[in-house]
């Protein structure tokens, strides 16, 4: 009695382009396939990344952002960092500059982060804080240096503050 292999369909990702094919082979970097048992690799979505094997297009991951001199990516190194003073969310397909009140150190951050207390940046794209002028207040994420409110004065002893509780309440 002779014994016969049962025929297994491909993996999403893999193809067999004939009939009786021994082997299912990886989609080509740039190409996918979301179904099992396919005979062909479709091209990658535009904008997507599609590595060798893929069973799906996929975003740029956080800190990097899609090249887009290029249809489609078939390699994570097809992904451009994004520079300093700027983030790339998962997906972008350009850098967003850091806005006020907020920087960015260095490359391929997928999110800026808020000027500390003290510190503030007025305009957009930095990649550090300027410390905040003296006898003024810069809370987290400042913009702009700016005076206690009223019914309050600056606390002498700091030369500058970082938080509301350090401006002090006028006597009576």
């Amino acid at each position: 009695a002779q014994s016969q292999a049962a025929c297994v369909p491909c993996a999403p990702g893999q193809y067999a382009s004939s009939n009786g094919s021994a082997v299912c082979r990886p989609c080509l970097g740039g190409t996918y396939s979301s179904g099992g048992g396919s005979t062909a690799c479709e091209e990658c979505t535009a904008g997507s990344l599609c590595v060798e094997g893929s069973s799906a297009p996929q975003p740029c991951p956080g800190g990097t952002h899609a090249n887009q001199s290029l249809t489609f990516l078939s390699s994570l190194d097809e992904c451009v960092a994004c520079p300093a003073g700027s983030s790339c969310s998962v997906g972008s397909h350009q850098p967003m500059p850091c806005l006020p009140g907020s920087y960015g150190a260095t490359p391929k951050q997928a999110t800026c982060a808020l000027c500390p207390g003290g510190n503030f940046t007025s305009s957009s794209g930095n990649t550090a804080c300027e410390e905040c002028t003296a006898g003024y207040l810069c809370v987290e994420g400042s913009s702009a240096p700016q005076p206690c409110p009223g019914g309050t004065h600056a606390n002498q002893s700091l030369r500058f503050l970082s938080s509301l509780d350090e401006c002090v309440a006028c006597p009576a």
